[in-house]
């Protein structure tokens, strides 16, 4: 840089001088801001990004970037009043008229020279050899000779960088950039990416970066801004809906806590603040969409109907060809374009925004709203999305499009769990096309049955049969009788014999073995005749719908999990933990914890625990698996029953009997409502209630090791004790030790009183 300056031998230069302006001279010269804006009294401080920015001296430039109203000038601006006088702010906010022949470094060097006064005499000329560059390059030059001559510390802030778009400036910019001395910090803040080599001074840790992300208000911020301005403070559920509204917008939540101050109900005001309220939507029309091309406009206002969108998802709904780079320009536009993903394949709006964009589309082009839908619920159906092409032929008041694709796939839905999105859309869809639809009706059947409600249950199977429908049903399913079995088979609604010969007809209906259905039927037949008590023949439909990983995710679960109690009751507990364990993960994977569909996943593993000594663990996973049982009113009994069996056996093994009658008691009364509940389930009851009404304490002296409680298993059966040994690698000896140890702690003092006492203790 040395050779493009000479520092002059005076060491105050005559300002009048040709070639040489004051600042008041350098001020006329060009139509630019170089004083601050003044700090906002009513805006709060921002103490942890004050920090962030103090904490940054080292680097050589500092981007702020964020759509409008994100506070980021008020942000630098408290940065500016907090710093001391050794680190002066030279302050440009930027307009279109700084594109022009260099306006930009005239009004840097005015905003330099009121900044740091005592520079005001000390520029160079610039050299007679290097009077060939170019004239525009000039006032770069000799700012940069100023700076790096007279080592000054201080900060530059170019505002409103977004209105710099001439590239020549541009590049100044950099060069600039490149060349600043140590001390020296560059601040650009500005609505849109900055055409910068911003991964060069990442990789060279040469920048820090506060993006939107960072500029969100948090909810303390939030809370303290709403009380400044508004003397009111919200309630905590209150306060999050407006965070969550806004996305920490300050601009949205500075308009809602100055409409606070007069609002009756603020919760009221709160629930109702939207995009396409009055202050926030002249905001948003002035302050972005007046700064987008026509084109860009007419694209949001088409995507706007998106929840999240892809370039694919904008061409077939917008019409457009070139999505992608439509994507791109708004996000260097900081438009309120969110990405959901690092790789930028995935976008949404700002909530505020969308709204905005939606009440302006529905205001100027009704008729376009319902197309636009279509569009994108043909886009979703060609891709299998099922969910968002239903949701969007709905909202585009295509009915028979929405009604084809939900008779096609509400089972797998239901079957994965979410009961509640079905639910939705048969509101939508109606009574009186359910009642009209055989494949509908089952559909509604199977909704009752999950929500308890089994008069509505049995009323539409009852309309599904009634209907004429020949061969299979869009679901998959083999005919409208076998759906009807289905249901009657799974939920048990008139008892345990009902279950079971509405089971074999399922069967027997869809002999497929591959088929989904089949797999369900099999799993009704399994748990059917383990509630009859017949276990052994439980075996061999339950281990065939287990083996199906293509089946629906909770007959699959139940499958397992039913198929772990049965063989636990027939004393083949080794067996008994895998599917136990591989159920209760399933249902953990697929988000089914608080489905009461499932319960019997938490009953299976809730046995293999108690047998491992864990009754507190098995206790706890079981009374949280009957709590999300009884949410749910009317549902069938059988898996409540076996819950509650569980837990009275439990409570009694680990001492506490008061609780263990207790459930026995909430057993008997469950029982008394279901005549045909099955001699099995009776008899386990009351076999529970002798063992809880006994008088001899049921506490083991202590725990069971993991260990004792092996060589228990094997104490129920014929083996000696040196076979014993062989089936655990132990030696004669060590099996003795345990089998003493067992006895004692169960207070017993034979091999048959030690199995019978880990009977009542639900230890076996």
């Amino acid at each position: 840089m040395r050779r493009w300056f000479r520092e002059t031998d005076r060491k105050k230069q005559d300002l009048h001088e040709p070639g040489h302006l004051s600042p008041s001279s350098l001020a006329s010269f060009v139509d630019i801001r170089t004083n601050a804006p003044p700090p906002r009294p009513e805006w709060i401080h921002r103490s942890d990004l004050i920090r962030t920015l103090n904490g940054a001296r080292s680097a050589r430039l500092v981007l702020v970037s964020a759509p409008a109203g994100f506070g980021k000038s008020a942000l630098v601006t408290e940065w500016r009043a907090s710093a001391g006088q050794d680190r002066p702010f030279a302050w440009v906010t930027l307009d279109r008229s700084a594109n022009a022949a260099d306006a930009l470094w005239r009004a840097v060097e005015t905003a330099i020279r009121e900044a740091i006064p005592e520079l005001d005499g000390d520029w160079p000329e610039i050299a007679p050899q290097d009077q060939a560059l170019d004239a525009d390059e000039l006032p770069l030059l000799r700012l940069l000779g100023v700076l790096t001559a007279h080592r000054r510390p201080c900060v530059l802030v170019l505002d409103d960088f977004h209105t710099l778009d001439d590239p020549l400036r541009r590049r100044q910019v950099e060069t600039f950039t490149d060349h600043l001395p140590a001390g020296v910090q560059l601040v650009i803040v500005t609505r849109a990416e900055p055409a910068l080599p911003l991964a060069r001074y990442r990789a060279a840790d040469d920048i820090l970066e506060l993006r939107t992300d960072d500029l969100r208000f948090t909810k303390e911020e939030a809370a303290r801004l709403v009380h400044r301005l508004a003397g009111v403070r919200l309630h905590d559920s209150v306060l999050d809906h407006l965070l969550d509204g806004t996305e920490g917008w300050p601009a949205a939540l500075h308009m809602a806590a100055l409409s606070l101050r007069t609002a009756a109900d603020p919760a009221a005001f709160v629930a109702d603040f939207t995009g396409t309220y009055r202050t926030v939507t002249d905001y948003l029309e002035e302050e972005v969409v007046g700064s987008l091309s026509a084109e860009l406009h007419r694209f949001l206002l088409c995507v706007s109907v998106l929840d999240r969108f892809t370039a694919a998802l904008c061409d077939a709904v917008a019409g457009t060809s070139d999505a992608a780079g439509l994507l791109q320009e708004l996000e260097r536009a900081n438009a309120f374009l969110v990405p959901l993903d690092g790789h930028r394949y995935e976008y949404r709006l700002h909530r505020l925004f969308r709204q905005a964009l939606l009440g302006e589309l529905a205001r100027t082009e009704p008729d376009l709203v319902p197309a636009l839908h279509r569009r994108a619920s043909e886009w979703y159906g060609g891709r299998n999305q099922t969910h968002d092409a239903i949701e969007h032929a709905l909202a585009g008041e295509d009915e028979e499009r929405a009604l084809r694709l939900f008779q096609a796939h509400w089972a797998e839905y239901v079957n994965a769990g979410h009961l509640a999105i079905v639910q939705g859309w048969m509101r939508s869809i109606g009574a009186a096309r359910t009642g009209g639809d055989p494949v509908t009706a089952v559909c509604a059947a199977w909704v009752s049955a999950l929500s308890g409600d089994r008069l509505a249950a049995r009323h539409w199977l009852h309309v599904a049969e009634s209907l004429p429908h020949r061969g299979p049903l869009p679901d998959g399913s083999p005919s409208v009788r076998f759906s009807v079995c289905l249901v009657r088979a799974v939920f048990g609604f008139d008892g345990v014999p009902d279950m079971l010969g509405a089971a074999r007809e399922a069967v027997a209906l869809e002999p497929d073995p591959t088929a989904q259905w089949h797999s369900a039927a099999r799993t009704a037949l399994g748990y059917g005749l383990y509630l009859s008590g017949d276990g052994e023949a439980a075996l061999r439909p339950l281990e065939q719908a287990a083996q199906n990983t293509a089946a629906w995710p909770i007959f699959r679960i139940l499958a397992l999990a039913v198929l772990s109690l049965t063989l636990g009751g027939l004393g083949r507990f080794a067996e008994a933990e895998e599917p136990a364990r591989v159920a209760y993960d399933l249902t953990e994977a697929w988000q089914l914890t608080e489905s009461p569909t499932v319960s019997p996943a938490s009953d299976a593993l809730g046995a293999v625990l108690a047998r491992e000594g864990r009754p507190l663990e098995a206790r706890r996973l079981l009374e949280h698996a009957l709590d999300v049982r009884r949410r749910v009113v009317g549902l069938t009994p059988w898996p409540t029953l076996s819950l509650l069996i569980r837990l009275a056996r439990v409570a009694s093994g680990s001492g506490d009997r008061a609780a263990a009658r207790g459930f026995v008691d909430q057993a008997e009364h469950l029982l008394a409502a279901e005549p045909d509940s099955g001699e099995h389930l009776r008899a386990e009851v009351s076999r529970i209630r002798r063992m809880t009404d006994a008088a001899r304490p049921a506490v083991p002296l202590g725990p069971l090791t993991p260990r004792e409680l092996a060589v228990l298993r094997l104490l129920q059966g014929d083996l000696s004790v040196r076979e014993i040994g062989q089936e655990l690698f132990l030696s004669a000896n060590t099996v003795k030790t345990h089998t003493r140890s067992i006895y004692r702690k169960l207070g017993v003092t034979s091999r048959h009183d030690a199995v019978h006492h880990a009977h009542r203790l639900g230890l076996l």
